[in-house]
């Protein structure tokens, strides 16, 4: 069904939830991953009265793609690891959800996967968070995950689901392969 998924990725430690939900969904689909992180914007200029600090805009970028590039390279380590084939990409723009949603339109991606804190609509949007505005702007579907206890983020049930399903599929090849040899 999916062919290809985008991922979300950030610091927060839910993150590491929808990380490991798109990956299990990949390896169920036998899908591509595209991992993606959105670049902070430098929101202070030069005109300000405080300073915040001495960073100049260059400096700004070059140390947010820095990070954005250590935590994709985290990612895809965890999907190849798993045995998914994944992309890395960042992007900026003036709306985080906006620039999600064109960068799934452009990858001709299936889902976006993105995780959530869970918490109330004022907190999110005081936070920062993209979910609400994702949802409305996507034309693709959006998996929302919040986080698990589950060390790999699908949660228990889930990842049984996905192990029966992995042995159904390697019963049914062996039983297509026997039958095959058997008519040679």
């Amino acid at each position: 069904m999916y062919k290809k998924l985008l991922v979300v990725v950030d610091d927060r430690a839910v993150t590491q939830s929808a990380i490991w939900q798109g990956i299990e969904l990949a390896r169920f689909h036998r899908a591509d991953i595209f991992f993606f992180c959105v670049l902070p914007k430098n929101v202070f200029s030069n005109s300000d009265l405080l300073q915040v600090g001495e960073t100049s805009p260059d400096e700004f970028e070059r140390t947010a793609r820095e990070h954005a590039t250590r935590l994709l390279a985290d990612a895809s380590a965890l999907a190849e690891g798993a045995g998914v084939f994944c992309h890395t990409a960042t992007g900026i723009g003036a709306d985080d959800a906006q620039c999600v949603s064109e960068a799934a339109n452009h990858r001709h991606c299936d889902l976006i996967v993105v995780g959530t804190e869970g918490h109330n609509a004022v907190v999110r949007l005081l936070t920062g968070s993209i979910v609400s505005g994702l949802i409305s702007i996507a034309t693709v579907p959006v998996l929302v995950c919040r986080d698990t206890e589950a060390t790999r983020g699908s949660g228990r049930r889930a990842s049984v689901a996905i192990r029966a399903k992995y042995r159904r599929d390697e019963r049914r090849e062996r039983r297509e392969r026997h039958a095959g040899e058997e008519n040679d």
